[in-house]
């Protein structure tokens, strides 16, 4: 399917994507590769409109909270399991919730969250973002509220968040 440089793919459309996807596990399960150090993650397609992404979460892995940079967006969890927080960008509560395999959820732009392994396997999921990222978002999530932290430019929804890891703990430190 081509598409052309303006249209942007619903959340619900994403989501048929991911469900698609995760359904034909020979198209990705040989590109599954688990790392106890960091999340691993592969392209699997990409076009002007969208792009797929495969997900490996060892044991304990998380991302920080995020948004994807005006992007709408869908993930479905292939293999394992994923706790959720998540929340809109106006708000300044967080909830929580549990996707297991076969789960999928579809997002718009203002849409926010931290996914994490929690469970006692590693966990494979698919996600797809329209428009491709460009950027992300990182936020703290106090009880004074979400605060914005860094803007990351980026073409891979793993970019390099080292240096807001320790940000944030600093941030947790001085609402004490």
């Amino acid at each position: 399917m081509e598409l052309s440089n303006d249209v942007v793919l619903s959340p619900g459309q994403l989501r048929e994507i991911v469900e698609s996807i995760a359904k034909l596990p020979k198209t990705w399960q040989s590109k599954v590769y688990f790392d106890l150090t960091e999340r691993y993650c592969v392209r699997l397609h990409r076009e002007d409109a969208y792009e797929v992404w495969l997900i490996c979460w060892d044991i304990g892995q998380d991302t920080l909270l995020h948004d994807h940079g005006g992007s709408s967006g869908a993930f479905t969890v292939a293999k394992g399991s994923l706790v959720e927080d998540y929340g809109k960008i106006t708000k300044s509560r967080l909830r929580t919730r549990r996707h297991k395999a076969g789960k999928s959820v579809g997002f718009g732009p203002d849409y926010l969250h931290n996914l994490v392994n929690v469970g006692m396997e590693p966990t494979v999921s698919i996600h797809a973002y329209s428009p491709p990222l460009r950027v992300m978002n990182f936020y703290c999530s106090l009880p004074s509220g979400t605060h914005h932290l860094r803007a990351i430019e980026c073409d891979t929804p793993e970019p390099d968040t080292t240096a807001l890891e320790a940000e944030a703990a600093t941030l947790r430190v001085a609402q004490r």
